[in-house]
Order: C-alpha cells, then sequence, then structure tokens
C-alpha cells in the first residue's frame, strides 16, 4: 500500500510539471515544414541527364510511362500511411496486376514477355515510389513465377502461371530459414518421400508475401538423396502456418512471415521436378 500511494504521488507530480501543451497534436507537415514536398508528390522527371531515353525503344519508354503514371497517381499518396500502418494496401493489387509487368521476360501462359531492359524500367519506376511495393511484386513476379517457369512442369506452367501474371493470385518464395539464412546448402527444412507425394517438416523466416500468399514455393531437403527439391504448396494446407514478423523497421508495407511446416503434405504433381 505505501508503494502504490509514493507513486500514486510520484505520477500527480510528474503531471503538474508537464506544460500547457504537452499532449497538442503534432503540426501538420505543411505548416511544420513548408518547403517539403509531402510523400504522395513526386516532382516531374524533367531531365535526362544520362540521355536514358535514347537507349529504350518506343516499346519501352510507353512501358516506362505506364508504370510511372500508375505509381504516381494510385500508390504514391497511400503509401505513407501504410508505411507507418506496417500493413499492406491490397486495394492496389488490382491497379498492379492491370499494368500486366508481373512475370516480367517470361513468355506464354498469359505472361508479358518483356525485354530484360523493360522489365528492368517497369521495376525502377515502382521502386521509385516505394521499394516496399517493388520488393512486393519481385518476390512474386522474379522470384516465384521465374522459378515455376524454369523448373515446373509443362502443366504446372499452365496451371499457376496464368493466374500470376494477372495478380489474381499471389505468389512467395521460400528459401531463408532461421538459422542459417538463404545459404541453401544448409537447408534443414525436409522433404520426405510418401506414397503419392512428399511430407514438409521445418521452419522458413522472413519470407515476404507469405502471410497472404496463394501459392507458395518451397524449397526443402530430399531426406533420401539429400538434395533440394522445390514443392508448390498451396495456403490453408494442413499444418502450414504463417505468421507475420511485427517492428520492423524497414520495408515495413512487405508483410515478412514465419512459415511453420508440420507434416504438409504435397503431392507429387506440385513438386518442381527441375529443381533436383
Amino acid at each position: 500500500m505505501f508503494f502504490q500511494i509514493i507513486g500514486s504521488s510520484h505520477d500527480d507530480h510528474d503531471e503538474s510539471l508537464k506544460s500547457s501543451y504537452f499532449n497538442l497534436p503534432p503540426l501538420d507537415v505543411s505548416i511544420a515544414f513548408p518547403q517539403a514536398t509531402p510523400a504522395s508528390i513526386f516532382p516531374p522527371c524533367a531531365s535526362d541527364y544520362y540521355h536514358f531515353d535514347d537507349l529504350l525503344t518506343p516499346e519501352e519508354q510507353a512501358i516506362r510511362m505506364k508504370v510511372r503514371q500508375c505509381m504516381e497517381k494510385e500508390v504514391a499518396p497511400i503509401m505513407a500511411e501504410y508505411w507507418e500502418k506496417a500493413k499492406f494496401p491490397f486495394h492496389i493489387i488490382p491497379k498492379l496486376g492491370a499494368l500486366h509487368i508481373a512475370g516480367g521476360t517470361i513468355k506464354g501462359y498469359g505472361c508479358p514477355g518483356l525485354s530484360i531492359t523493360a522489365n528492368a524500367v517497369a521495376m525502377a519506376e515502382v521502386a521509385r515510389v516505394d521499394a516496399s511495393c517493388s520488393t512486393f511484386i519481385l518476390v512474386h513476379s522474379s522470384l516465384a513465377m521465374l522459378t515455376i517457369a524454369f523448373c515446373g512442369s509443362e502443366v504446372q506452367k499452365q496451371k499457376y502461371l496464368p493466374s500470376l501474371a494477372q495478380l489474381g493470385t499471389i505468389a512467395c518464395w521460400a528459401l531463408t530459414e532461421p538459422d542459417y539464412g538463404s545459404d541453401a546448402s544448409a537447408l534443414k527444412t525436409t522433404a520426405m518421400k510418401v506414397e503419392g507425394g512428399w511430407i514438409l517438416e521445418g521452419q522458413k523466416r522472413w519470407i515476404g508475401n507469405s502471410t497472404f500468399a496463394d501459392v507458395l514455393v518451397i524449397f526443402a531437403r530430399n531426406t533420401s538423396t539429400n538434395q533440394i527439391n522445390g514443392f508448390i504448396v498451396k495456403k490453408d494446407a494442413p499444418g502450414l502456418t504463417a505468421t507475420k514478423i511485427e517492428n520492423k523497421i524497414g520495408l515495413r508495407i512487405v508483410q515478412n512471415g514465419d512459415i511453420l511446416l508440420k507434416q504438409v503434405f504435397v503431392a507429387d504433381e506440385d513438386s518442381l521436378a527441375s529443381t533436383t
């Protein structure tokens, strides 16, 4: 009781020392820092110091302008808000899908088949406005989709790539683990062959898009060959959980997650055979 009384008196004393304006809300940035440009407004690209335009084809210039206009109009105004909340703005996914840049250089299967330059320019325009947004697309497109395109069977490409290219479904790519980071030679997650498929057991960490991905490309060590195999795992598979990593100070819009795999069954048809 004595300590409670002392503590209460101490708190009251501290309150009496605070200024009358202690709890006022912060000034609007336009008043506090009038010369600053709000994050939602991007100045026009008025110069081309290195004559970069001369190196692009008309098609590549058109892609750059299309992505730039979308990012400045649809994404820039809301990025600061979502960065503060460390949440992902799901409502912009259809707008990003309409740009038709997911899948990048992949040809066929509903993918854009861009040149390497066009793909790089498109991603640079996304990153110019927000690096978290470009990370979301790169994980989905340049990691997960390319793995399926390079290592998947014809059936797998036809099954998964068209929807991924439209951002109708979202993918993540799970290599990194808690103990050894992205050192593929040290993976502890295992894949044990059983009748009709595989059983995955292990843990992944820092996996972007994992908390809301429809398709998870997961790498595990084959217990029979000791080689690293890739697998396509669907969301909500029994034994699969993905939880958000909180309190990041960078790329806060990217939803990095911890993935736990407890006796997760993957059918043979979803094994990426070419990864062995």
